[in-house]
């Protein structure tokens, strides 16, 4: 007997999204050398992005800018428009730039402008 082809979705989970990556995936120890990296960055990333005076669209974390970067050269994604693509729907890529399941992805038609939900 078949059983039926049913999904009933929660309300709430209570699983981070570093759940989903396997605890051996390659991605772990280049996220950590980058975050490494990046942090070594910091003082750099204050100067380019100081306070916002004169108000203007918000910009991108340059560190998750980065890290979506790396996984275009890394998983050979071909243009910024497939590579917000796949991060709305790979939680691999959404845990590597440090995206929450729920934020809203980039939209590069709108020069990187986090798009609707």
């Amino acid at each position: 007997m078949r059983g039926a082809d049913t999904f009933t979705e929660s309300l709430f989970t209570i699983r981070r999204l570093d759940d989903f990556v396997p605890a051996d995936h390659p991605l772990r120890v280049i996220r950590e050398m980058l975050n490494k990296a990046l942090a070594n960055m910091d003082g750099l990333f204050t100067q380019m992005y100081a306070a916002d005076i004169k108000g203007g669209r918000p910009s991108i974390t340059p560190e998750k800018l980065l890290r979506a970067m790396l996984l275009q050269v890394l998983y050979s994604v071909r243009s910024e428009r497939q590579l917000m693509e796949q991060t709305q729907y790979n939680l691999l890529f959404r845990w590597f730039i440090g995206q929450a399941m729920d934020d809203a992805v980039w939209v590069p038609s709108r020069a990187c402008v986090p798009g609707p939900p």
